[in-house]
This record gives structure tokens, sequence and C-alpha cells, in this order.
């Protein structure tokens, strides 16, 4: 894994294999000792107290979420990822209920100039708005909220 990592650096968790804790490398690909986030140690050789009536305690192994920060450099325009799977929906002009959904929900964040639903996407919406104060906006409270059962990811575009 630490092959594949492109940031210098090993990654900051402890990597847990069928319930054992391995081992982090002294060094990085790049020669420089990991750091070691002290939360990130704890959560990997932490576990759950007992419960009553269940014998023993259950593992917790350390999982990476990634930061929901990593949006882009902020603009007039965003794309909001996820929002439907063209595989389950079933009416034919499905894209204009969530354009239409799209539209009540980020008009209150500014002026918006063009939304348009791509229908044979993964669930994207592209969105132009006046300002990027607006796009900002939009993007903070969008981005992680959940629509029909998905989690959205609202990202900036270049113009």
């Amino acid at each position: 894994m630490s092959k594949l990592d492109r940031s210098g650096t090993t990654s900051s968790l402890v990597p847990v294999v069928n319930g054992a804790s391995l081992a982090l490398p002294a060094t990085s690909v790049l020669g420089v000792a990991p750091a070691i986030n002290p939360l990130a140690a704890a959560l990997g050789q932490a576990s759950i107290p007992a419960l009553p009536g269940l014998p023993g305690s259950l593992p917790v192994t350390a999982v990476y979420v990634p930061p929901i920060d990593s949006v882009g450099v902020p603009s007039e325009c965003l794309i909001l990822k996820n929002m439907f799977d063209p595989t389950s929906e079933t009416e034919h002009d499905f894209d204009l209920d969530i354009k239409d959904d799209v539209q009540d929900e980020v008009s209150k964040f500014g002026t918006v100039k063009h939304i348009f639903v791509d229908k044979n996407s993964a669930g994207h919406v592209y969105l132009r708005f006046d300002t990027t104060t607006s796009a900002m906006s939009a993007q903070h409270a969008l981005h992680g909220r959940w629509f029909a059962g998905k989690m959205i990811t609202a990202a900036y575009m270049v113009n």
C-alpha cells in the first residue's frame, strides 16, 4: 500500500488485517519518518467494552474517512455528484423533477444562471451561479448532505 501512497508519507492509520495490527514502516518511500496521528493510533488499537449478555469485547478497526473539504478552487460553477442512479430511475423525464428540486434548494443561496441534469451520468447535476459567493454558500450547504438516500458531493468546476 505504501507504494500507492503519492503523498510522500505512509498512511497515518494503523492497518489491521484479520484483527491483528500491522506495524508501520520506520520510513516512508521518501525516507522521512511517517507521522502517526495519536487519535488514529488509539483507534487502531481500541475496543468497545462488552455488552451485558455478550461475551468479550468488540475490536474497533481504524477507518480512513477522506476530508470533505477537498472540493476544488471556488468558482461560479458547481457539480453535484451522486444525486441519482440512472439505472434505477423509472420515469422518462426524471431529470426535470431533479432539476426542479435542485432549483428550489439552491435558489436560496443566490441567482442560478443554469442547471443541467446529465441523465447519462452517475448522478451529475451541473450548476452555474451569478457569483462565486453564491456558489460557495450552496457548496457548503450541499456537500455531504443526503438526497434520495445518497450522499451528495458538491465540488467546484473551472469556468
